[in-house]
């Protein structure tokens, strides 16, 4: 059931970044849409502001130019608009000098203010007739703030000033949302390629370390019925070597297909109570040859009094293996390495100690990933699928336990295991 779910999520993973990878870009859109319409709202509002002012200014020096000498202390608000300039005027109408004499200095301060488009302005004698689009700027008199006459402007092309202000803002969007659309799906692509091309490799090895059990039992049964048939072979050190050699192979095929199968989902142990001393034993001696290949002193400190622990049998088994094993291999002198045990009121504690080159400090973060091993001393001559500490890892993470390193290069490294106390 667990693989099945596992398989279910990894089935879905793509499509779920996909859909992020859209839902993300249509943020992106969305921010960009209202960070686009904040500045038009204020382009425009600049804009208003610049019309305003050209306006309020070419009022003003009609003003003083037809000799209206008035005090500016005389001005008076009469409009309800903020929008109205209110100049104090002592006459109705206007002749058509003093129209184009407005309409001339209106059109220079358009200019000077950068205000380019195209526009209509019209003297009216009552309220200006135009839209809500449009601007108006009122001459009043001083004394009963009644209109006088209306200066309205409207403009042909108010949309052509906007979005020539906010082009390069638009362009620069559109380029971003393309670019980072491009290089999303470009990435996701690769992911799906790799991810497929993952998948095949990891299939074909699994079904290449299944494939490799199948004779690895057929010469450890026919080993044991030559043994048996064969008088004196038991104590051949070539039968010797084919049977701890397959039993070597066989182990780390295990370890392979242990992984693979915790990747899928399928992670079940058998917790049982444990003699950790007596399981430690058994691993020594199960490993005698090998110790006695590399000359290496094993020493083991027991507590006073037997300890128990809850954990599967098998796999802690491989577990102390392993990590002996390694002890063995990076090490460039006589081996020796201590494993002691101790316990509190939760735990138990298994140590390993070697004499080993250690572990500098940023190999020690990945010496717990598959297929990593670290490139120091004569590691890379030490055989291995490097494999091993990934396995001991997942192990330790499914009995709950835990696992530390201290190493140091050139000084040896002490592995420690906690383990849930019987």
């Amino acid at each position: 059931m667990l693989r099945k779910i596992n398989q279910n999520i990894g089935r879905y993973k793509i499509p779920i970044l996909f859909a992020v990878v859209i839902a993300t870009l249509l943020t992106l859109v969305s921010f960009q849409l209202s960070w686009l319409r904040s500045s038009s709202e204020l382009i425009e509002e600049q804009f208003d502001q610049k019309v305003n002012l050209a306006m309020g200014s070419a009022l003003f020096d009609f003003n003083w130019k037809y000799d209206r000498n008035l005090d500016i202390d005389d001005m008076q608000d009469c409009g309800d608009s903020e929008d109205f300039m209110v100049i104090p005027l002592d006459q109705d109408k206007l002749t058509a000098e003093e129209q184009a004499s407005l309409k001339e200095s209106l059109r220079n301060y358009m200019t000077c203010y950068g205000i380019d488009e195209k526009y209509k302005a019209e003297v009216y004698y009552t309220v200006c007739p135009i839209d809500e689009k449009g601007y108006c700027c009122s001459l009043k008199t001083s004394n009963k703030c009644a209109q006088t006459f209306s200066l309205g402007v409207s403009f042909l092309s108010k949309k052509d000033y906007l979005f020539d202000k906010l082009k390069f803002m638009v362009g620069s969007s559109i380029l971003v949302f393309l670019l980072l659309s491009t290089v999303s799906f470009i990435i996701l692509r690769a992911l799906i390629n790799q991810k497929r091309l993952t998948e095949n490799n990891i299939d074909f090895f699994n079904n290449t370390a299944h494939e490799l059990k199948t004779p690895l039992t057929n010469i450890s049964l026919a080993l044991n019925l030559l043994t048996k048939k064969t008088s004196g072979l038991s104590e051949n050190k070539y039968a010797h070597i084919i049977k701890s050699e397959s039993v070597k192979l066989k182990d780390q095929i295990d370890r392979v297909l242990f992984l693979s199968r915790m990747e899928n989902g399928d992670h079940r142990i058998k917790k049982e109570k444990l003699d950790m001393e007596s399981l430690i034993r058994q691993v020594v001696e199960a490993m005698q040859m090998r110790i006695e290949e590399a000359n290496a002193r094993i020493r083991i400190h027991p507590p006073s009094k037997n300890v128990y622990a809850f954990g599967d049998p098998y796999h802690m088994r491989n577990v102390c293996q392993n990590l002996i094993d390694n002890s063995l291999k990076y090490c460039d002198k006589t081996p020796e390495i201590d494993i002691s045990l101790r316990v509190d009121d939760q735990q138990v504690f298994l140590c390993f100690k070697d004499n080993g080159i250690g572990i500098s400090a940023k190999d020690q973060v990945h010496i717990f990933e598959k297929f990593q091993r670290v490139n120091t001393g004569d590691i890379r001559e030490a055989k291995g699928f490097g494999i091993g500490l990934a396995y001991v890892k997942k192990v330790m993470d499914l009995h709950k336990g835990l696992i530390r390193v201290t190493s140091e290069l050139k000084k040896g490294s002490l592995f420690e295991l906690g383990l849930p106390r019987a």
